[in-house]
């Protein structure tokens, strides 16, 4: 826009502004102004290409300012006068409204604050920054990322929040709600928003004592499926989490240096707990390792197509296997589960199971605990079987 504009004051309605010819293309000023004689300050602009321009133009603090509003056509004459009644109450305050258009301009997109500002944080300071990363790829960048943080609503990510639960459990729609309250948080922080979108969402009520294990028939299924698995490698990975009963994550971060086949061990530099942990390879996870093929440059055990990586969100892999083996309502996770199932099937105890699975606390254990009193059930059943015998 130039200093050197031509005005005409006038009363504006759409008729007159649909007949306006374009500025003249030997005239001096990039554009011709016309003032609306109904909104003191309301401006329009036409250039020589014919484009017309709402702005207005004000005063605060003893320096002239303007600010554009938007295209006519695109916006109307009364959104236009709308505009700059609220534009003008804004100045009447003492605010103003180029200074806050130019604040605005420097939040940042969902997706800039996701790549520019939260992943680096993370990465840096989380230990389940992946899974943040493949949340938000997935889910959340394809339906925020063109948006302003500030223009994000508590009620869009209560719907989120909800659709999130409908479609898959209410424990991943509580995981997503974690991460975005997390990340607006420190958007908060950083001074990029004023307020928490995400504040005052409750999370769903959680069923956490779900338990599902393979059966003897199911396990016998389960490993002639990873057999036919196309993916060797993610079956593999399967194989090891039921022999090991480790999580999911930490099987996928296992290093080859952190193997010791020698002792039958593997150290777990970090696990959930925040702590590390060895794991005591058994005979079956130790052939299982022996047959891996160690690729030169990378580290893991389980490695992913990426060049240097490790295997990554191997679901796909699992559901064809489960599929190939006719097992229903069936988790990675339950695999940890169905390790825990049959140590104290085979007598441990709950103190045993919780060395085995890494529960920093025995309470995350006693989920298991009506497994141990059948095992009891058992052992009580055959003394009570000998004595009967001895006393005919």
């Amino acid at each position: 826009m130039s200093d050197n504009t031509l005005e005409t004051r006038t009363l504006f309605t759409k008729k007159w502004i649909d007949l306006l010819p374009p500025n003249a293309p030997d005239a001096v000023a990039r554009e011709k102004e016309y003032s609306d004689t109904q909104v003191v300050g309301l401006k329009l602009l036409v250039n020589k290409q014919g484009r017309k321009f709402f702005y207005l133009r004000y005063t605060i603090n003893k320096r002239k300012r303007g600010i554009k509003i938007g295209e006519y056509g695109p916006m109307s004459l009364i959104e236009a006068r709308q505009a700059a009644n609220e534009l003008k109450a804004q100045i009447n305050k003492g605010i103003d409204p180029q200074e806050e258009k130019q604040q605005l301009l420097q939040i940042p997109t969902f997706e800039e604050f996701v790549t520019k500002h939260y992943l680096p944080h993370a990465y840096a300071n989380k230990r389940s920054a992946h899974a943040d990363e493949s949340k938000l790829r997935i889910h959340l960048l394809p339906l925020l990322k063109n948006r302003r943080l500030d223009q994000i609503t508590t009620q869009e990510l209560q719907r989120y929040h909800d659709q999130m639960k409908s479609k898959y459990t209410p424990a991943t729609s509580n995981r997503h709600l974690s991460l975005l309250h997390r990340m607006f948080k420190l958007a908060v922080y950083w001074g990029f928003i004023g307020n928490n979108p995400a504040t005052g969402i409750r999370k769903h009520q959680e069923n956490n004592e779900r338990q599902r294990y393979l059966s003897d028939d199911e396990i016998a299924r389960f490993i002639d499926a990873l057999r036919m698995e196309e993916n060797q490698v993610a079956a593999a990975a399967f194989a090891f989490l039921l022999y090991t009963g480790a999580r999911r994550q930490e099987a996928l971060d296992a290093k080859w240096e952190h193997v010791d086949l020698q002792r039958r061990s593997w150290f777990i530099p970090m696990s959930k707990s925040g702590k590390s942990r060895n794991v005591i390879l058994n005979r079956m996870a130790i052939d299982l390792l022996m047959k891996q093929v160690r690729i030169p440059g990378n580290p893991y055990i389980f490695p992913g197509k990426v060049e240097g990586n490790q295997l990554n969100n191997p679901q796909k892999a699992f559901a064809r296997v489960l599929k190939k083996a006719d097992i229903k309502n069936f988790r990675i996770h339950d695999l940890r589960h169905s390790h825990a199932s049959i140590a104290i099937n085979n007598g441990a105890s709950l103190y045993e199971v919780q060395h085995l699975l890494g529960h920093s606390q025995s309470k995350t254990t006693t989920r298991y605990a009506h497994l141990a009193d059948e095992t009891l059930r058992k052992v009580s059943d055959t003394i009570s079987h000998t004595i009967a015998n001895v006393i005919g």
